[in-house]
This record gives C-alpha cells, sequence and structure tokens, in this order.
C-alpha cells in the first residue's frame, strides 16, 4: 500500500461517521452528499423513520447524528434515544425555521446544535466543520427567535444574576456561551472534565436553567 492510499485509508477511519434522519428523501440525499464533501466526516446511514434511525445505531458505529426536527414528535425521540442510550454521541437538529413547536423541547434535551435549512451550503459547511472541532453550533437565524422564546417561558430576568456564581463558574458560563464542550473547557481553564460537570450543574442551579443550551443563549446575549 501506498503513502497516498495508507493516508486516505487512515482519514477514513478517523472520520466523523454521520447518521442523517430526515423525512424528505430529497433533501436527505443532498445533505448526505454536502455532509459527505466536509473533510473529516462520513455519512454511513440514512433513515427516514425514528424507528429505522435507532436500528442503525444499534448496529453501526456513529459518532454523529442529524436528524430532522421537523419531524416533530420521532425527532424528540430520537434525540431522548441518543441522550440516554448512546451518551458518547452528538445529536445535531436541522429545521426549516425557528418557529418549531419543539425546538424548546430539543434545546431542553440538550440538542448539540441547531441548523437552519435555509442555509446556503457554504454557510451550512462552515458551520458543521465546527462540530468536529466539539462546538455547540446554533445558525444565527435561529438564534434571536430561541432568546425570545426562552425569555418569554421563563422566569423574569430580575431573578437570575450572575453575581451569585464563584469566579470559576463565570469563566464556565463564559465557555458555555461560545459553544464549548465539556472537554474544551476543561482543557482551557486546566480542569478535569468532571469538574467541568460540577460547574455547569452549580451554574444551572444557581440561574434556575433546565440545560446548558439555556444558559448559554442567555449568557451570550449579556
Amino acid at each position: 500500500m501506498s503513502a497516498l492510499e495508507l493516508a486516505t485509508k487512515t482519514r477514513k477511519q478517523n472520520a466523523t461517521r454521520v447518521l442523517i434522519f430526515d423525512l424528505c428523501p430529497l433533501f436527505r440525499n443532498a445533505l448526505a452528499s454536502l455532509i459527505d464533501s466536509i473533510a473529516g466526516f462520513k455519512v454511513v446511514a440514512q433513515a427516514d423513520c425514528c424507528k429505522e434511525a435507532m436500528q442503525i445505531l444499534q448496529q453501526e458505529r456513529v459518532d454523529l447524528i442529524v436528524a430532522d426536527l421537523d419531524a416533530g414528535n420521532d425527532a424528540l425521540i430520537l434525540l431522548s434515544h441518543v441522550k440516554t442510550q448512546y451518551t458518547s454521541r452528538r445529536c445535531v437538529m436541522t429545521l426549516t425555521d425557528g418557529h418549531s413547536a419543539e425546538l424548546l423541547d430539543a434545546i431542553r434535551m440538550q440538542a448539540d446544535g441547531l441548523l437552519s435549512k435555509r442555509l446556503t451550503a457554504d454557510e451550512f459547511v462552515r458551520q458543521f466543520a465546527l462540530i468536529r472541532a466539539g462546538q455547540m453550533v446554533i445558525s444565527d437565524a435561529l438564534t434571536n427567535t430561541l432568546a425570545v422564546s426562552l425569555r418569554n417561558g421563563s422566569l423574569d430576568e430580575n431573578v437570575r444574576d450572575i453575581q451569585c456564581l464563584s469566579g470559576r463558574e463565570r469563566e464556565v458560563l463564559h465557555c458555555l456561551a461560545a459553544g464549548k464542550t465539556n472537554q474544551i473547557i476543561g482543557e482551557e481553564l486546566g480542569i478535569t472534565i468532571g469538574t467541568v460537570k460540577v460547574h455547569v450543574k452549580h451554574i444551572l442551579k444557581k440561574l434556575n436553567f433546565s440545560s446548558r443550551v439555556e444558559a448559554a443563549l442567555w449568557a451570550s446575549k449579556r
């Protein structure tokens, strides 16, 4: 085997393996082609229903699931399944706009990203590539809608006071607002992932948030 063939094989083996769940076959196939064109990613399976996606997860090694939030409750069932049964795997949701009734549910269930289907191909590639770097990605088109929805559905803003956090907790919150994962936060702050998780837990409790994404969105506006 030549050096080039060996390097190509190694890259394929190290690629993030992706499962796509989407109701629309045309969009699903186009999305698969687009993701396959992004360095470091390989689409290994596609599904058009939640049950099929779950079966694939049992049979295939999958690192990342891209799920169609426009599928409604099926997408949330798949997200919940991933978060409870495959905790090391990430699940990113795609949706047409920010008015989906399931959007806040996906946030509170700790989806690892929210990507708008209205992005151009170039914009999608740029944002999707950040996922491999461990970032939590939310399309700009969805951010304002999310912030308004969270504010309208949450406690009065005066109840939340960042001064109740310790210095280290504020540093962690700042990292959450930047979309960084626990591993990246630990590396940047020189602490263990376990310690990061403890800080995140304290932040959510003190500021009365149900998920890290809610806390991140709140902090990013400040």
